[in-house]
């Protein structure tokens, strides 16, 4: 139960440094060797591997989005005595305003593991309902 707040509070001020531009503090919790994962075939989605790495997505996220709201609906944290890998999940509405001024408003989860207090892989599962079309988000290959 101490766990579980302590663990929410982490989350709540890790997401708050993030959406305001100081990720490097964001991503303290992360392993070096993390893994930051979308999967979507849209251009935003991928693997991204390392923390350096995750931390140069959220910058180049940032630069297309220059404004941008996270609104936290739930967190919840899972812990078992003999695991070696703990679970966060947070449920989340995202507001984001590009550089063209145009506004999407879109839903998610994220999904981190963690192995002693560092995440270890962290999945953002996106809704595509409010996302721009698809056809201006197809990465190059054409997959959708």
């Amino acid at each position: 139960m101490i766990a579980s707040m302590i663990v929410k509070r982490m989350v709540r001020s890790s997401v708050d440094k993030a959406f305001q531009g100081d990720v490097e503090s964001a991503f303290a919790n992360f392993s070096d060797d993390g893994v930051y994962d979308i999967p979507l075939d849209i251009s935003a989605g991928g693997t991204v591997k390392g923390k350096k790495a995750a931390i140069d997505w959220f910058h180049r996220w940032y630069e297309q989005f220059p404004k941008r709201k996270l609104i936290m609906k739930n967190i919840s944290f899972a812990a078992y005595p003999l695991s070696p890998t703990n679970v966060i999940m947070m449920e989340w509405t995202c507001v984001e305003t590009d550089k063209e001024g145009k506004e999407c408003k879109y839903d998610g989860v994220t999904v981190t593991e963690a192995r002693k207090g560092k995440g270890i892989r962290m999945t953002e599962y996106i809704a595509c309902r409010g996302l721009p079309q698809l056809s201006t988000l197809i990465k190059p290959s054409g997959k959708v």
